[in-house]
């Protein structure tokens, strides 16, 4: 029995470069989407050195397979030697991303450093300075991009009063998953460990707050719009064989957030120049790097150096004459202005787009006047959102250029990713569109 803390990763993909329109216009930022990936590892293994930790545990995708490259095995040999010096362990498993068959260390590890087979599970025991052992984990890697087995119900069972982690790749779907069939339940149920160390969903999440406690740290670094807010880890500390503390520590230098602006708020309503609507956007803006400046003084860590905004601009209200006769010249006006304001700001506030999807009051109005057809609307959206053959048969519609199957790890890239986001978007312009169609044809 003994007391320790552990640090808790996945998903880094080290090596990966962020996206952000047009930053190639700002060295600075540029340079820092080159970084990113880089400086969140460093931030990790920065944390688990100054807490002391006696292990690090990885559980898949450390590096990308589109982004593989010498520069990434040398910057985390690098770090795993500054671990090793430090008497910090590391444990790593291959992911869909990164997996063994395709694994190759370009560079020598320390012997503090483990890599679970893809042939076996396997499993590690560590020990405290006096010898004792105090934990024990167990893994197996990915053998290619997809593993269709249930790796984890192999396990070999921990001997001894120790803590237990188990690390796996998982989506958390049983069945017919290609990424280790499991669920929460299952994993609930099993006696055998008291930490299961996930991997693969790049949202932090804490699924089970209970022994055994089930956790994702996300991706330390997102690296585009599908993974807004601040990325991190988990540090963990354990006394015996029980959880005392569990910290998530934000390690992400670079944060993507969409931001919405209403043209019907209070702000804005009596406006009637598009020069106000960009100052009320500057406000908005203002008040996030403000918060964080203060963030900074106040001595809280983690603090973002830059963001990388998409802004919608929606609702209904006057603004939306001044803009419907030209809305993506409108957006492009706005994003550069946006830019000229924003763009050498600490920390950096860089727009990457302005999508302008506004409606008229008299929108309104006509519902009003109609509520036959307001009925109608509201059963033909129900009806694409709930039922599964008519959103079918309204997809289909959209032409091929749509692709509904938004899984984030096999996307096709020559497609659009249809999300239920984007779907509920071009509903909504469908809607207005029509409307506006009968305003302008009297009905008002």
């Amino acid at each position: 029995m003994g007391r320790f803390k552990f640090v808790h990763t996945a998903d880094i993909h080290l090596g990966s470069f962020l996206h952000a329109d047009g930053a190639e216009s700002l060295p600075g930022l540029q340079e820092l989407c080159r970084e990113a990936t880089y400086r969140a590892f460093e931030n990790i293994c920065r944390l688990a050195i100054q807490n002391k930790a006696r292990f690090l545990l990885i559980s898949g995708d450390l590096y990308d397979r589109e982004a593989r490259s010498v520069r990434a095995n040398r910057f985390f040999a690098d770090w795993c030697k500054r671990l090793a010096d430090e008497g910090i362990l590391t444990f790593v498993t291959a992911g869909n991303h990164d997996p063994v068959r395709e694994y190759q260390e370009l560079f020598a590890l320390p012997q503090q450093v483990h890599l679970f087979s893809a042939d076996r599970p396997e499993i590690i025991y560590i020990s405290d300075e006096e010898g004792r052992n105090i934990a024990a984990v167990a893994g197996q890697s990915y053998r290619d991009k997809w593993e269709k087995s249930p790796l984890h119900l192999n396990y070999p069972k921990p001997e001894g009063d120790i803590f237990r982690i188990a690390m796996l790749h998982t989506q958390l779907e049983s069945g017919k998953s290609s990424y280790i069939p499991s669920s929460a339940a299952e994993l609930a149920e099993c006696p055998d460990f008291d930490y299961w160390a996930l991997g693969h969903i790049h949202k932090p999440q804490l699924i089970r707050n209970r022994h055994p406690v089930i956790a994702y740290p996300g991706s330390p670094q997102g690296r585009d719009f599908g993974e807004q807010d601040p990325g991190g880890c988990w540090l963990i500390e354990v006394d015996g064989r029980e959880i005392v503390r569990m910290d998530y520590h934000i390690t992400s230098p670079v944060v993507y957030r969409s931001l919405f602006i209403d043209i019907g708020c209070p702000e804005l309503q009596q406006a009637d120049s598009l020069d106000q609507l960009a100052e009320h956007m500057l406000s908005h803006a203002q008040n996030i790097s403000d918060r964080e400046l203060s963030d900074r003084e106040t001595g809280e860590s983690g603090v973002p150096e830059a963001y990388i905004v998409r802004w919608e601009i929606g609702g209904r209200g006057p603004l939306h004459y001044y803009l419907k006769n030209d809305l993506q010249g409108s957006g492009q006006e706005l994003c550069r202005y946006m830019r000229d304001m924003l763009g050498n700001r600490t920390p950096f506030l860089w727009t990457d787009s302005v999508t302008v999807r506004t409606a008229g009051p008299v929108t309104d109005k006509v519902l009003e006047r109609h509520p036959a057809l307001r009925e109608l609307l509201d059963q033909t959206v129900l009806s694409i959102q709930q039922d599964a053959s008519v959103s079918k048969q309204f997809i289909s519609q959209l032409g091929q250029a749509w692709d509904p199957d938004t899984d984030y790890e096999d996307r096709n890239d020559a497609r659009l990713p249809l999300d239920d986001q984007t779907l509920g978007n071009i509903i909504e312009d469908a809607s207005r569109l029509l409307l506006e169609g009968l305003s302008e044809g009297g009905e008002e």
